[in-house]
């Protein structure tokens, strides 16, 4: 467009025919400051132009666009969930290239793992919720407990302890650890992933580890001790090891 500005009047100065060039741009409704930028990261159609495209679609992330979802299962799924000003752009990009070369192979994974990291932050933020209501209700109960030590919230600097919270309860009369490994859950049937860390930690100490599952919708919490759950970990056999179970607590309680 610039150019046909330019060619029109080939004695007006450059900036004389910006200034044109803005006022066709807002009194059409549209952004020449965003397209001016898009103009000098897209530059010229070189050999750069398609890493150029791809750092376009790796800025939209921060928008969460309705195609990311699609991007983990497959360039397929992701050529349907695509508009078509949007697949033009992918296109040219090199995303739908037949034999696409490493760089663009690696662009679509960067993608991919975008799209997992920004669908687990609910899930994150979820578990995060668990663990200060955990956190709160442990503070508050061991307030009763004379001399007992301040509750620590453990899975904040360690996340591979196999527990989150560090507190305390009465055993024979005296004050003994409780290790609170925290889970939250929305759905039904109850259910939440125990790591082979996790079971591990709780083997070594039984009498001290417990599970919070919170229920989120009902706003419930649920605790599981070694003996309710034990019954229900996979085991090792042969050459196979599991390193991490689905456990359903339908079992428990007449949930």
């Amino acid at each position: 467009m610039l150019t046909k500005q330019l060619a029109a009047a080939p004695h007006e100065s450059v900036a004389s025919a910006l200034v044109r060039l803005k006022a066709s741009y807002a009194t059409g409704g549209l952004d020449y400051v965003c397209a001016e930028a898009m103009l000098k990261l897209v530059g010229p159609a070189d050999s750069q132009a398609a890493v150029s495209y791809q750092r376009l679609i790796e800025l939209e992330l921060a928008s969460m666009p309705a195609w990311l979802a699609a991007v983990p299962r497959g360039r397929r799924a992701l050529r349907d969930a695509l508009t078509a000003d949007a697949r033009e752009c992918f296109r040219r990009a090199g995303a739908f290239d037949d034999n696409p070369s490493p760089e663009i192979v690696a662009f679509l994974d960067r993608l991919a793992s975008s799209a997992r990291v920004l669908a687990n932050l609910p899930l994150v933020e979820s578990g995060r919720q668990a663990e200060r209501l955990s956190f709160e209700l442990e503070v508050s109960r061991c307030a009763a407990l004379p001399g007992a030590p301040a509750v620590e919230w453990v899975a904040l600097d360690d996340n591979s302890a196999g527990y989150d919270i560090l507190s305390s309860l009465w055993v024979d009369g005296r004050l003994a650890r409780k290790l609170v490994e925290v889970k939250s859950c929305r759905g039904r049937p109850l259910r939440f992933i125990m790591t082979r860390n996790e079971w591990n930690t709780a083997c070594r100490q039984p009498q001290a580890y417990v599970v919070h599952l919170w229920d989120v919708i009902n706003g419930r919490l649920h605790e599981l001790s070694w003996e309710d759950l034990r019954g229900h970990m996979p085991v090792d056999q042969g050459d196979g090891r599991w390193d991490g179970a689905t456990v359903t607590v339908s079992w428990l309680h007449g949930i």
